[in-house]
């Protein structure tokens, strides 16, 4: 009996060391996820990430951003939008954002469709706006105060999901850059950077 456990296991353990060595980045990087603390360098609570935008093409953005725990049924997002006027933030062409702060959460997503259907899911509709929730970001053309400062006719970025531990840690200064991808296909693109708390500086 003690030779067949044995045995079960060790065709267990070689299925899911194939499996890793196939995606071997993804597993790490599921791993770094899931094993990374939500305190950051905060011992005993929840951090927080400072995020800036940082708008380095011609054209207004349009999105929404925010953290959330994917591996928890119960979580809520906490998120920020940029439109085309007030109440919401404006985040014109070549400009860049003032630095805000989202708790830290094993996902960052930029434009995440995931992260737009919790939004609508667990938040009050006076709490969002439905034209700066797209999937991706978008980019207006229009000028400040046009009627259609809010319609993304310029092209979109693809939208990013970010992994904390693996991408990221808790505590640190999230860059957020929208840039014009020269490359193609999409016309612009999403990137991310981070300046380690100043305890890990």
């Amino acid at each position: 009996m003690h030779n067949w456990w044995e045995s079960v296991l060790k065709r267990s353990v070689g299925v899911a060391a194939s499996v890793c060595v196939i995606v071997a980045s993804g597993c790490a990087d599921a791993f770094l996820n899931q094993t990374a603390s939500l305190g950051g360098d905060t011992a005993g609570e929840r951090g927080a990430i400072e995020i800036v935008f940082i708008n380095n093409t011609p054209h207004r953005a349009l999105f929404t951003a925010g953290t959330y725990d994917h591996t928890d049924a119960d979580t809520v997002p906490q998120f920020v939008q940029f439109g085309g006027s007030s109440p919401l933030r404006v985040l014109e062409g070549n400009a860049a954002s003032e630095t805000l702060e989202l708790p830290c959460a094993r996902l960052l997503s930029i434009g995440g469709e995931a992260l737009a259907d919790l939004v609508r899911e667990t938040a009050s509709e006076d709490d969002f706006n439905e034209d700066a929730l797209l999937t991706g970001v978008g980019f207006s053309s229009a000028p400040a105060g046009d009627a259609d400062a809010a319609v993304p006719d310029a092209g979109f970025a693809a939208a990013q999901t970010f992994l904390l531990g693996a991408d990221f840690p808790c505590n640190a200064l999230v860059v957020i850059r929208l840039e014009v991808n020269d490359a193609g296909p999409e016309p612009f693109l999403v990137t991310m950077s981070f300046i380690p708390s100043e305890s890990t500086r």
